[in-house]
């Protein structure tokens, strides 16, 4: 008798943390935030078409045969030639769907910003996939508090003899936090056609890159926000760059373009 009764009650228990959890999800749907949330906004303006083949899929962004050779040939001309402890940024997204992103910036001057730098190989891609380009890398090469404090032994000049591995000549490294060397670079009136942020996960960091980034973000130029999914340090929403993604985001809808919304999101500034 005893058992019934539990499983009667664990029953009722169950069936109100379903009501109660179908009634949050139902408020999140109906909310200004998922509105405006950049994977909503995208899945609404872009409807999935039918899924094509795996070949098409990846010619389509740049990751068929002539993609994968380009990969390769960086790897063999620069990474395994470097000394990198880290391969986040192969291991990622970029490589492919950075490609209709870097393309028309071939054989210009392209002024490229680097928040958050690492040991550079994201830096030393954008330098040996764009030889006319130049990059500003800013990172304070102190690392984040998610990260093993043996990989920030020497971090600056792992970094340093890293990007002398395509062309030093075209980095300009400014040593810091991301938001004071921004506001500078702010100031000086600089501007970039594209922009990676990829330097603290807190969200309140994230939040103030972003605004900055915008502010020296050319008309018509690329910013990419890097780790939308991230959550490491927890589901605290001060603790993930997410949040503050989609908060800027909203700040600024109308005023650009989205272009994909994955582990990545990156949107087009548009020309006023």
């Amino acid at each position: 008798m005893d058992l019934l009764h539990n499983l009667a009650s664990e029953n009722k228990r169950l069936k109100r943390e379903l009501t109660e959890a179908r009634q949050r999800v139902r408020a999140l749907e109906t909310s200004r935030w998922h509105r405006l949330n950049p994977r909503e906004r995208w899945r609404k303006r872009h409807p999935t078409p039918p899924m094509p083949d795996t070949a098409a899929r990846e010619a389509s962004v740049g990751a068929g045969p002539a993609g994968t050779a380009r990969l390769e040939q960086f790897r063999n001309e620069i990474v395994v030639r470097g000394t990198f402890t880290e391969d986040w940024f192969l291991r990622g997204q970029p490589m492919y769907s950075w490609e209709p992103l870097l393309s028309p910036l071939e054989g210009r001057t392209a002024r490229i910003l680097e928040i958050g730098s690492f040991e550079g190989m994201s830096a030393c891609y954008l330098l040996w996939r764009l030889p006319d380009a130049r990059v500003t890398c800013i990172d304070t090469f102190q690392g984040g508090i998610e990260q093993d404090v043996e990989l920030l032994s020497g971090l600056e000049d792992r970094f340093d003899a890293n990007v002398s591995l395509v062309d030093a000549s075209r980095v300009r490294k400014l040593v810091g936090e991301s938001q004071r060397v921004l506001l500078n670079l702010a100031g000086a009136d600089d501007e970039f056609d594209f922009v990676f942020v990829d330097g603290s996960h807190l969200a309140l960091d994230v939040l103030v890159d972003a605004a900055l980034s915008w502010r020296v973000l050319a008309q018509g130029g690329t910013l990419v926000f890097d780790d939308y999914d991230w959550a490491a340090l927890g589901d605290d929403t001060l603790l993930r760059p997410g949040p503050a993604i989609d908060a800027f985001l909203s700040l600024v809808v109308g005023k650009f373009e989205p272009i994909f919304a994955d582990r990545q999101i990156a949107v087009r500034k548009l020309v006023r």
